[in-house]
């Protein structure tokens, strides 16, 4: 049985690092998302000085086309990140569940390790009393 504890414990603790990675891959993801949208906010607040002061950008609407493509660029990847946001709920609650499993194992093998001392102190003890009782 103690065996088929540690294999059933290798597989589970394998479910639980590739949750793990998984969660991380999607931290990533995530991560990059904010900081490009930490870049659009820098590049235009960077730029709206350039506009204000520069008459023939406003003159030939290069500050409209600016915003909209500021605009444009925060609207997707804002979407991208809402997307990878409840690809990451999903994930967190499959690493829940995993990292619930692991531990779960973890201590079916610690309690079978007991057992086993147990068991294994409790025959030397009568091995020991016996050999007393034949000897004495």
């Amino acid at each position: 049985m103690t065996q088929d504890l540690k294999d059933l414990n290798v597989i589970t603790q394998a479910r639980y690092q590739k949750a793990q990675a998984e969660m991380q891959a999607i931290q990533a993801e995530e991560n990059k998302l904010r900081g490009l949208l930490s870049d659009l906010a820098d590049q235009e607040k960077s730029s709206r000085d350039t506009m204000q002061t520069d008459a023939t950008l406003r003159l030939t609407g290069g500050d409209l086309a600016w915003n909209n493509w500021i605009g444009r660029n925060r609207k997707i990847l804002n979407q991208q990140l809402a997307n990878v946001l409840v690809r990451k709920e999903m994930a967190f609650q499959e690493l829940q569940k995993h990292f619930g499993k692991a531990d779960v194992m973890e201590k079916l093998l610690k309690e079978a390790e007991l057992t086993r001392l147990q068991t294994r102190r409790t025959q030397q003890v009568t091995s020991i009393l016996e050999t007393k009782l034949s000897f004495g």
